[in-house]
């Protein structure tokens, strides 16, 4: 199937989806109020390692409030390193997310990147002020564990201006891809496919991101039927 013919033929699902699911991407835009916490970059990046590779690790990480409230950045920063590191590893096994150890050591190295900018208040001042979507992306990426996927995660779920034409590429997505038989190379091309798909339905890149994120299943069944 041609190009065209397969962004038509999203867009025609993705648009029917959208319309079945009527209020429920306005109920996910007002997460808007997040980027107003004080602490909101280090929320995203514990977020963003709780579900990386597993989107049940949001339970056990985040949603866990006994887990959460030790690897807070106030409560780490009260801590010795040793003493640090042996919370953040211990709170990660016992929140069952994937690759515990891993994720450890991304969240020991992201206190120290913000330590050293000064704390969460300049660390955020620092995201918000940098120039643009890639500006920001860039900064985001300076974190250990944080790429181009989850550079875009962090904003989009705060429904930032920046990233309303982005989409963060993860497993769910892609399999949408691979049913419909595309290959990309490039994640900016892979981006730029499911851009022209956002436009041709009546969405943006955000809107469109969501709708695959959370019905994937709808998505697959429609594209077999088509």
């Amino acid at each position: 199937m041609p190009y065209r013919e397969k962004v038509t033929k999203l867009a025609t699902i993705a648009k029917n989806i959208n319309e079945q699911h009527s209020g429920y991407l306005d109920s996910l835009k007002k997460g808007y109020s997040e980027i107003e916490r004080d602490d909101f970059l280090w929320h995203f990046l514990l977020q963003s390692f709780s579900t990386m590779g597993r989107s049940s690790g949001w339970k056990g990480l985040i949603g866990n409030k006994d887990n959460y409230n030790q690897v807070t950045f106030h409560a780490l920063s009260r801590l010795s390193n040793e003493e640090r590191e042996n919370v953040v590893k211990s709170v990660c096994r016992a929140a069952k997310i994937r690759m515990p150890d891993r994720k450890a050591d991304f969240i020991l190295g992201c206190f120290n990147v913000v330590t050293g900018m000064g704390g969460l208040k300049a660390a955020k001042q620092n995201l918000l002020s940098a120039n643009g979507r890639e500006g920001k992306m860039k900064f985001l990426q300076q974190f250990p564990g944080i790429g181009p996927k989850y550079a875009r995660n962090i904003m989009m779920d705060v429904y930032h201006e920046d990233f309303r034409d982005s989409i963060a590429l993860d497993i769910r997505i892609k399999a949408i891809s691979e049913v419909l038989g595309l290959k990309f190379k490039k994640y900016q091309e892979h981006e730029e496919f499911f851009l022209d798909v956002a436009r041709a339905a009546g969405l943006n890149g955000w809107e469109l991101d969501r709708l695959m994120y959370n019905f994937r299943g709808d998505f697959e069944s429609e594209i077999a039927k088509a």
